[in-house]
């Protein structure tokens, strides 16, 4: 494999982690961070990144034919693990505020249409980007097994 190939991998794979970081500390974070002057602008910002997150969440399985870097770069995802129930526990409570009080998303207005797709499509992030989290955690460490284990030839 090349040069350019190996560092195209790590940088993607990493900038996967990254963006994958983002979202959950924003969505870990939200009930902190509050509603601004702007209204709800970080709760439409995080439905926007939403296809970003899953679409770079896909690169994180780029360093799979370095078995020791993506073995090193699966212990990324136990902090995430850590954010996970802050970011459920959130999510949850935004949706349930939208249907418990029928008041939208930092407004004292009717929900727009997106307040109600909200918790739906964070809940779905969360799952897609758990699900690549997850098989990338588990192959690279099958990945570290068969490599560690001693040849017949």
């Amino acid at each position: 494999m090349r040069f350019a190939e190996v560092f195209l991998r790590l940088g993607c794979s990493l900038v996967g982690w990254m963006v994958l970081y983002a979202h959950t500390v924003w969505l870990a974070a939200l009930h902190r961070i509050g509603c601004g002057p702007d209204g709800g602008e970080m709760h439409a910002l995080l439905l926007g990144m939403a296809p970003l997150t899953v679409a770079m969440a896909s690169m994180l399985r780029l360093t799979r034919p370095f078995v020791e870097i993506q073995s090193m770069l699966r212990w990324l995802a136990i902090p995430l693990a850590l954010l996970l129930p802050f970011a459920l526990y959130n999510i949850w409570s935004v949706g349930a505020g939208i249907h418990r009080t029928g008041l939208g998303i930092c407004s004292d207005a009717a929900p727009a249409g997106w307040h109600y797709a909200w918790s739906p499509a964070q809940v779905l992030v969360v799952l897609i980007c758990g699900l690549f989290v997850l098989t990338n955690w588990l192959n690279s460490k099958q990945d570290r097994h068969h490599l560690a284990a001693p040849r017949s030839d």
